[in-house]
């Protein structure tokens, strides 16, 4: 069965009550990255909220960023941040999903399009029951 990172937006598809999203996140337990973490505490409005984000990746597999992430992120922005506007969260979320050998998924592919060896699935065109 292949692995998946998931970024930002499946999560907040599924705190949003997504159907999909929920089923997704039941039947393949993806991992997610610390900096996927960050963003939906930043897209936080309340303490309610912010337990409502723990709440739902208590039970993901959550991928700490290490050296090795961050070195290849490093190489990703250096390749393409001047070429593709490649940003610094997108690089480690890409360079998490290259060294775990992990499928991202994502609705904003084109933030990753750039990196061709980076295995991708558009959520907008995964089914709910994939």
């Amino acid at each position: 069965m292949e692995k998946y990172l998931v970024d930002t937006t499946v999560l907040v598809d599924h705190l949003r009550g997504s159907h999909k999203a929920t089923s997704f996140l039941l039947k393949f337990f993806p991992s997610i990255s610390h900096v996927t973490v960050a963003e939906l505490i930043q897209g936080t409005e309340n303490k309610r909220e912010q337990q409502a984000v723990k709440q739902a990746i208590r039970d993901l597999n959550l991928l700490p960023i290490t050296t090795s992430i961050s070195n290849q992120a490093i190489a990703l922005l250096s390749k393409f941040f001047l070429s593709h506007n490649l940003q610094f969260l997108d690089a480690l979320i890409a360079a998490t999903a290259l060294e775990e050998n992990l499928i991202l998924i994502t609705s904003n592919a084109k933030h990753f399009s750039s990196v061709k060896r980076l295995r991708i699935l558009n959520w907008k065109d995964i089914e709910a029951e994939h």
